[in-house]
């Protein structure tokens, strides 16, 4: 995966996915500074992403119920547009994308997250719920 689109993508989990316990994990909480400064970042420089990436992560349903504004894809793609355009961005995405990569527990996460690249592990379904 390019660092771009796993740094976008890693960028958009921490911020929507609340359910993330990040107590005890010093990367972790890296991930999460870097990815409230990359907000900050794209809230400056582009006001129209930084809004709508800050309104997904307030309100998580908009990402099912506008996916053609909201989705995760959408998102990914217009915080990838940005950081190829704009050296500072890209920078601030390839740190986050770094910082994720250098830890295993994360990087499987976010390989796993919403069924995007999933490699690795054991499957087993039980009830309802998938479990790798």
């Amino acid at each position: 995966m390019e660092p771009l689109t796993a740094g976008a993508i890693a960028f958009l989990y921490l911020l929507m996915d609340k359910t993330l316990d990040k107590t005890g994990y010093a990367i972790i909480d890296q991930a999460f500074e870097q990815g409230g400064k990359l907000l900050q970042l794209l809230k400056r420089k582009s006001p129209e992403t930084g809004s709508a990436i800050e309104r997904v992560a307030q309100h998580p349903e908009l990402a099912q119920q506008r996916p053609d504004d909201y989705g995760e894809a959408v998102l990914v793609e217009k915080v990838e547009k940005e950081a190829y355009a704009d050296p500072e961005i890209r920078a601030y995405v390839e740190a986050l994308a770094q910082t994720v990569k250098s830890q295993p527990q994360i990087n499987k996460v976010i390989e796993n997250w919403k069924g995007i690249n999933i490699k690795g592990g054991t499957d087993t379904i039980t009830g309802n719920t998938f479990q790798f």
